[in-house]
């Protein structure tokens, strides 16, 4: 009796660690989609430019590249982030209405909007979850430049090396999965609702021609331009 006590509390004590439920068939996926839902806590937000941000972001990977695509307004509003590793050059696309600016770096850089929590230290916590079916790790960004603390969680199951390369987060080496963050003065708190394995198309990771490169700076005002809050 004392025996099969023991075997249930083992097996109650694997399933609390690992998030409870079976074991995840698209871990070690390494090309697919990643669908998070995105919320702009108005607590934290004084910019108008939140009224036409979307409620979904998504984020394409393949061959060790990602592309996350912001969209708003009917589709008039767009921020993309794309990396090309092999090159070593690094996007930041935006777009409002016909206007349509590109801003690139390399390993060095970070990419457009990050400078406000750019100065950072990353603390691994021992928390875990399960989102999306996939084993979490939580670790705490602390920003010195702006003396807050940024939750993260994110895992090693999806296999994207240095998936953090041209973020504020590089040194955490695994897919962010539920993680807050702020971007050209905006607030956001992003949580994967949706993976899937799936054939994603070279072109997606493609640059635009007629995209004007500029440098950081220029493409701050024009953004300011909009907002003044930012």
């Amino acid at each position: 009796m004392k025996s099969i006590v023991r075997t249930l509390i083992f097996v109650i004590s694997c399933f609390m660690y690992f998030g409870c439920g079976p074991s995840n068939k698209l871990s070690g996926i390494s090309e697919g989609k990643i669908i998070y839902k995105v919320e702009f806590p108005k607590s934290e937000n004084k910019s108008q430019l939140i009224g036409i941000m979307p409620d979904e972001v998504e984020m394409n990977f393949k061959n060790n590249n990602t592309a996350m695509n912001i969209k708003g307004f009917a589709g008039s509003f767009g921020i993309s982030f794309i990396t090309d590793k092999e090159n070593n050059k690094y996007y930041s696309l935006v777009r409002i209405i016909a206007d349509r600016f590109k801003h690139v770096t390399d390993s060095n850089g970070i990419a457009f909007g990050y400078d406000m929590i750019k100065d950072m230290e990353i603390t691994r916590e021992k928390d875990t979850a399960t989102i999306c079916g996939f084993l979490c790790h939580k670790a705490t960004a602390h920003c010195k430049n702006i003396n807050r603390d940024l939750e993260l969680w994110y895992t090693t199951d999806i296999k994207i090396s240095r998936p953090n390369i041209n973020n504020a987060f590089r040194d955490l080496d695994g897919v962010l999965m539920k993680f807050q963050v702020i971007l050209s003065g905006i607030y956001m708190e992003f949580t994967a609702k949706e993976i899937s394995d799936e054939e994603i198309p070279d072109e997606t990771f493609l640059i635009p021609e007629n995209y004007e490169e500029i440098q950081k700076d220029s493409l701050e005002r024009f953004l300011k331009s909009f907002d003044p809050d930012l």
